[in-house]
């Protein structure tokens, strides 16, 4: 096994460290080394052993809420310590607040929120080891660069190009890395964070240019039922082909998300009631069609879905309230049967 390189993971939960190394060394345990602390001297001793056996700290891994030194406290070691590791911040609150200070205090390169899924933990690490690498490369380029003879004109040109097309894979590296905060892990799809984000601005959109805004709201039919029969992973390989076939037709200003488990959300742009639902619609006779992920079970419906149907301005005023309207006309659709599209009521029905 390689130790040229480290990973960290820091947290003082030991159930929540335990899954968390776990999953590190599964996915990178043949090319770095993977070490876990319950506590920021724990990991300030890991630094020190590491050192000492040259190796270098790469990715730094830390829970924000821990006793005496935070999570933000040990980064800001971490960045004074190592100026080139990458630094993820865990937390188990949804806000930003302890983002920012990790930003603005020590660099932070990610934060992700607990629980966090294992896909979604191996892109980010992929990811910042690349950076780390490719940052690597740039200062070695960029080294011997500056201890070749300037009159050495070609072999300056050939370096320079070199770093060039280093610092655009670099660009790359955090252009992903961007995508990935706003990016559901498991099927692709936009996160629940980012639906939030896009609601708001099309409402903001819509509330200049008179135009309307539906919601659809998906939820699967019988989910528990069926990862109860055939297994977690069966029902993971369900949301993936799901997922395909809303993002499949979709049109170049739509917006589809995983809501959250088994629920997604599409947003469609400049479109009216009579639209969105023959949308839906369409979409429910989609999944109709798809090949069955495993054998059907005596008495274990089809795979289907429901959905519910809102609009702006006509069932609500802001982005809120609009989810509200779709989630209840959803509901509608399930104590209706499931596998429908039903509409929630105008403003002036209720």
């Amino acid at each position: 096994m390689s130790t040229r390189e480290a990973i960290v993971c820091v947290d003082d939960e030991e159930a929540v460290l335990e899954v968390l190394h776990r999953q590190l060394v599964s996915h990178f345990g043949q090319a770095c080394r993977v070490l876990a602390a319950r506590s920021a001297q724990e990991a300030t001793d890991c630094f020190d052993v590491l050192d000492a056996e040259g190796v270098t700290v790469a990715v730094v891994i830390t829970d924000q809420n821990m006793p005496g030194v935070s999570g933000t406290e040990l980064l800001e070691i971490v960045d004074g310590r190592y100026p080139h590791a990458t630094k993820v911040l865990l937390t188990g609150r949804a806000g930003l607040d302890d983002a920012i200070r990790g930003i603005n205090r020590a660099h932070l390169d990610y934060y992700m929120t607990k629980p966090w899924q294992e896909p979604a933990l191996v892109l980010v690490v992929e990811s910042l080891l690349r950076q780390v690498h490719l940052a690597e490369e740039n200062r070695a380029l960029v080294t011997a660069l500056s201890k070749r003879n300037r009159t050495l004109l070609d072999l300056n040109r050939e370096l320079e190009a070199k770093i060039q097309e280093r610092t655009h894979e670099l660009a790359e590296a955090n252009t992903r890395l961007s995508l990935l905060a706003v990016t559901d892990g498991l099927t692709g799809l936009f996160n629940h964070r980012h639906f939030h984000e896009r609601l708001a601005l099309e409402i903001a959109r819509a509330q200049r240019s008179g135009r309307p805004v539906s919601l659809l709201m998906i939820d699967v039919d019988h989910f528990k039922a069926f990862n109860d029969a055939h297994g977690h992973p069966a029902g993971d390989e369900v949301l993936r082909r799901l997922a395909h076939v809303f993002s499949a037709d979709r049109r170049a200003n739509d917006v589809v998300s995983r809501y959250g488990g088994e629920e997604f959300t599409v947003i469609l742009v400049d479109s009216g009631k009579p639209a969105a639902v023959m949308i839906a619609d369409k979409l429910r006779r989609a999944v109709l069609e798809i090949e069955p992920v495993a054998p059907p079970l005596p008495g274990m419906p089809r795979l289907s879905i429901s959905v519910g149907v809102a609009t702006y301005p006509d069932d609500a005023a802001d982005g809120d309230p609009l989810v509200r309207a779709a989630d209840a006309a959803l509901y509608a659709a399930k104590r209706a049967g499931r596998n429908r599209v039903e509409v929630a009521p105008s403003h002036a029905e209720r």
